[in-house]
C-alpha cells in the first residue's frame, strides 16, 4: 500500500507542467553597442560612490529606463536606445546629489557572440529532454521494482 501512495505521488510530480521547473541562463558580450558612461564625484574629487542611479530616457521622464548603482569609482554605464537628451539622477543618500543631462546623437547597437557560446545548445532546452528522460527513466525502474516485489512475494 506505501508502496502504491509513493508511486502515485511521483507520478504526480513528474506530471507537474514542464514551466513549473527552472529555466537555463546564457550571456554575450555587447561589443557594438552604444555605451555611455559617467562618472560622479564630490567637490574634492571624491567618487560618489555606490551611489543610487537613475537613467531617464528622452520620451519618459516619470518612469525610469534603468535604475542602479555607482561602482566603487562613482561609475556607471547604460546603453541608450533612442536619440535626445537622457537624465542621470545620482542620489548618495546623505543629502548629496547630482542631475546630469547627456546628449545622445545615434545609439548604434549590436551584440557580438563571444565565441564558443553560440555553437552551444541553449542550456533550457536540452535541460527540459534530460528531465523528461529521467522522469521516464524513475518510473519504469519504480514499476520494475513493484513488479520484482509483488512476484517474489508470490
Amino acid at each position: 500500500m506505501r508502496s502504491t501512495r509513493l508511486l502515485l505521488t511521483v507520478i504526480l510530480i513528474m506530471a507537474l507542467p514542464a514551466g513549473a521547473g527552472a529555466h537555463g541562463t546564457d550571456y554575450r558580450v555587447l561589443d557594438e553597442a552604444r555605451v555611455v558612461a559617467a562618472e560622479f564625484f564630490y567637490s574634492d574629487k571624491e567618487p560618489m560612490r555606490y551611489a543610487e542611479v537613475l537613467v531617464f530616457s528622452p520620451e519618459n521622464r516619470e518612469v525610469e529606463y534603468q535604475n542602479g548603482r555607482t561602482d566603487q569609482n562613482g561609475r556607471f554605464a547604460f546603453c541608450p536606445e533612442t536619440a535626445g537628451k537622457w537624465q542621470i539622477h545620482v542620489n548618495d543618500g546623505m543629502g548629496h546629489a547630482v542631475r546630469a543631462e547627456i546628449p545622445v546623437d545615434s545609439p548604434e547597437t549590436g551584440s557580438k557572440e563571444v565565441k564558443g557560446l553560440s555553437d552551444k545548445k541553449p542550456l533550457a532546452a536540452t535541460s527540459r529532454w534530460i528531465k523528461i528522460l529521467l522522469g521516464l527513466s524513475l518510473m519504469l525502474n519504480l514499476f520494475l521494482g513493484i513488479y520484482v516485489k509483488k512476484k517474489g512475494a508470490a
